[in-house]
């Protein structure tokens, strides 16, 4: 039996786990039934194949090839050793399924490929059967993927001479895809043993939480990128490179995925007036107050339904003048783009080309912009038939039969050899190199002007030719807009810094982008055309190394700029285009050191409440900025708030169990902070009741931990009530009183 579900975060499978077998074998032998009975990623999919390439359904889409190899070597390249049955199919199933339940990108997918590798690794005494699969087989291919990342950053230190700090994404992701993997099989019953597997590995962002840490330089832009930047858009004359830094001005003004920004169509400016009544450009040049945005894909929607990015105020100039020149460049493919849409059985063509039947190599040359070798070289690269240099053989019987007693002996003979060999020659036309066997003289073509026979050149069939290059030409899109109508929409070849090919047009993609900042490699880099932008322009780091940038770098940057210029956490959420309210840790790398001066002016400006924010305010003003900076010297964010204890000075006294922490603080009104708050009051009463009822039985130890989970209780109640108090402004510190709390509680039990 199947069944489509969709849950919120939740991975499920399209089987309902209640009719399984109590045969693991049996229920991986349904689940692979299913897989291949699932029409998901095309009724077409080569299922038993070693790979897949599919589609990815974004804004940015481009195609993606799942690899169901044993291993993938670095910079991507595919090793060769192909996965073994049964868990090639096991893992494929599981994918197929997947996309069955919850349509969607590549990119998680390939996550939970490179998260099974791991898991693969660990059944090879057991002949690759999942069946066979325990607990510890998850958790060793979690130790193994945080072992290879601290390998690799070590690695990377050694060649680098520069100290790299331990990234844990890789094994985060290992480990949440991970949890995936054997929730399917504990639900599915797919595995013979009791699966009961939960990640250790923690999110980046709560790790190595230090005062003044600096930003990680693969987070966010560097401060020599952001200078070099402006002098390069302003000496950058190739149209290219031109469009390419317009590209990045956009990037500065809005927090974009990259794949929204290049989906951008070229009628993407929106005008309202702060009451959301229509208006015009003539409104926001005379000055009225005016808000201007940009129509976009939102790339994470639900239902793909377009937004708009709002723009802020002093980055409409920057946004306008990138537009201008973007849609100068990209004016010709939209038209050629409308002409194919308009004649979707024609290819675009030079007005001159379109009606002639036969094209010769010089039109094709000129079609392509190429020289004439080139044009042969791209013909034969494509298949096109090339029917070579000919005469009409009705033509030419008729040229040697007329006039006979005109021709000198010789000639004659010759004339009549020819007319001999042409009539077992029964097709319409010959080419002259075979013609030129039949004659025997050194100069065919000189013999054939004399007999005023035309020589046609070589030529291809229009239709041939136009038929090549639709196949070339994607004309279809994944968002509300015709292709005609996007704005990054250039030549092929444009961004080689090459003559491009006119008639076949394609959007401008990430890669083309991230080519442009960063190039290739210094060892497989030959000559300027594969060095980035900043490394032609003469622009490194202060230490003489490369600039490295994303186009995701922006993003984070913008978002944490926002946040330190007191825009609100949910203000933040609804400008990146998060669909869920949840925090923006992965966007905001503030240093603990700046979250504890914007801590200090919530206390100096009156917005906090509790203990030290009362004995702040009772100080004198010389003395409370030097109270303030020794008690909140430094802060970090909790999932419940914040925590002001200087780790530097001393560690944490309670091990990360922040909720009746005295040095912990609450935001009022954040939302992501109260979600977590409600959840963690949730779970900790259902253990209460728990060790109460324990308690009750006479369990030893029982009545000590009912205390314990009774107290966190009180602090997560008391906690609730502060978000939920309208009598407190959003935004405030407040601080509880938890010694106080806690007496309360207590009076509460012994009565």
């Amino acid at each position: 039996m199947t069944r489509k579900k969709r849950t919120n975060g939740k991975f499920v499978i399209a089987l309902d786990g209640k009719t399984a077998s109590a045969d693991p074998r049996e229920n991986l032998e349904r689940l692979a039934r299913a897989a291949r009975d699932s029409l998901s990623f095309g009724p077409e999919l080569p299922f038993e194949a070693e790979s897949w390439t599919i589609r990815q359904e974004t804004a940015n889409s481009r195609a993606a090839t799942l690899w169901f190899t044993a291993r993938a070597d670095i910079a991507g390249r595919v090793g060769h050793d192909r996965m073994a049955e049964p868990f090639a199919t096991f893992l494929k199933s599981i994918i197929r399924l997947r996309e069955t339940v919850r349509p969607g990108g590549p990119q998680r997918h390939l996550a939970l490929v490179d998260a099974a590798r791991y898991l693969y690794l660990q059944l090879e005494r057991r002949g690759y059967d999942p069946s066979r699969l325990e607990t510890v087989d998850f958790q060793r291919a979690e130790m193994a993927a945080v072992r290879e990342a601290e390998e690799a950053a070590t690695r990377k230190s050694q060649e680098t001479g520069k100290r790299r700090r331990r990234t844990l994404w890789t094994p985060f992701l290992v480990g949440q895809n991970l949890l995936r993997l054997a929730t399917v099989v504990r639900d599915q019953h797919l595995s013979a043993a009791s699966i009961d597997y939960a990640p250790r590995t923690l999110p980046p962002d709560y790790e190595e939480l230090r005062t003044e840490q600096a930003p990680d330089a693969d987070r966010l832009p560097s401060r020599a990128a952001l200078d070099a930047l402006p002098r390069i858009a302003n000496e950058v004359q190739d149209p290219s490179d031109v469009c390419m830094m317009r590209t990045i001005a956009l990037l500065h003004c809005a927090p974009w995925r990259i794949g929204e920004l290049l989906s951008l169509p070229a009628d993407c400016e929106v005008l309202v007036t702060p009451e959301g009544q229509s208006a015009s450009f003539e409104d926001l040049e005379s000055g009225k107050p005016v808000r201007y945005g940009l129509r976009y894909k939102p790339e994470k929607s639900p239902d793909g339904t377009p937004d708009t990015k709002w723009i802020p105020t002093a980055a409409i100039p920057l946004v306008r003048r990138a537009l201008e020149d973007l849609r100068k460049h990209s004016a010709g493919s939209r038209e050629i783009a409308a002409y194919m849409e308009q004649n979707p059985d024609r290819a675009w063509l030079p007005e001159r080309f379109r009606e002639q039947e036969r094209l010769s190599i010089d039109d094709v040359a000129a079609i392509l912009d190429r020289s004439r070798n080139a044009a042969y070289d791209w013909l034969h690269a494509n298949g096109i038939p090339i029917r070579r240099m000919h005469v009409i053989t009705r033509e030419l019987k008729l040229s040697l039969s007329s006039n006979r007693h005109s021709f000198k002996a010789s000639e004659k003979a010759l004339n009549e050899s020819v007319l001999s060999l042409l009539a077992k020659h029964a097709a319409d036309e010959i080419e002259v190199d075979t013609l030129k066997g039949m004659v025997g003289v050194g100069d065919v073509h000189r013999w054939l002007r004399n007999k005023r026979v035309e020589v046609h050149e070589e030529s291809v069939s229009r239709d041939d030719l136009e038929r090549r290059i639709l196949e070339i030409n994607r004309l279809t899109t994944d968002f509300e807009w015709k292709l005609s109508e996007c704005l990054f929409l250039f030549p092929k070849l444009f961004f080689w810094r090459e003559r491009p090919f006119r008639s076949v047009v394609a959007l401008l993609n990430n890669d083309q982008l991230r080519f442009f900042m960063t190039g290739e490699k210094d060892a497989e880099a030959e000559g300027r055309r594969k060095y980035g932008i900043f490394k032609r322009m003469g622009f490194t780091e202060p230490d003489g190394t490369d600039i490295h940038i994303t186009s995701h770098m922006f993003r984070r940057w913008l978002a944490t700029l926002a946040l330190q210029r007191e825009m609100s956490a949910e203000q933040v959420r609804i400008w990146l285009g998060h669909e869920h309210e949840r925090g923006q840790g992965p966007y905001d790398v503030r240093t603990p050191v700046e979250l504890a001066e914007e801590a200090r002016q919530a206390i100096r400006s009156g917005l906090a409440k509790g203990a030290v924010a009362e004995i702040a305010a009772a100080k004198e003003p010389r003395d409370r900025d030097a109270f303030l900076e020794s008690v909140v010297a430094a802060v970090h964010i909790t999932p419940y708030g914040m925590c002001v204890r200087d780790w530097t000075f001393s560690p944490c006294a309670r091990h990360g169990a922040c909720v009746a922490c005295e040095k912990h603080a609450i935001e009022k009104g954040q939302p992501a902070h109260r979600a977590e708050i409600a959840r963690s009051l949730r779970e900790n009463q259902i253990l209460l009741d728990r060790a109460m009822a324990q308690a009750e039985e006479g369990q030893i130890g029982a009545d000590k931990h009912a205390w314990h989970l009774y107290r966190e209780v009180a602090v997560l109640e008391a906690t609730l009530r502060v978000h939920d108090d309208p009598s407190i402004a959003d935004g405030t510190l407040h601080q509880l009183d938890v010694p106080a709390v806690l007496a309360e509680a207590e009076r509460e039990v012994q009565e």
